[in-house]
């Protein structure tokens, strides 16, 4: 069995939608970045990425 770990941060940003898991949550402030800032998302292929011995 092979095991990775994922993680991904991104500040909140005021005019920006929060979108976590492709969904996306009401709240006053989303995620800021340079793509969909979904880090929920980002997470779990940074963790499949790493179990596969692959880069980011």
């Amino acid at each position: 069995m092979r095991v990775g770990i994922g993680y991904d941060v991104h500040p909140f940003a005021s005019g920006k939608k929060l979108i976590l898991g492709g969904e996306i949550i009401p709240y006053q402030k989303g995620l800021s970045g340079h793509s969909d800032a979904d880090v929920l998302i980002h997470s779990v292929i940074d963790a499949l990425l790493g179990a596969a011995g692959e880069g980011d």
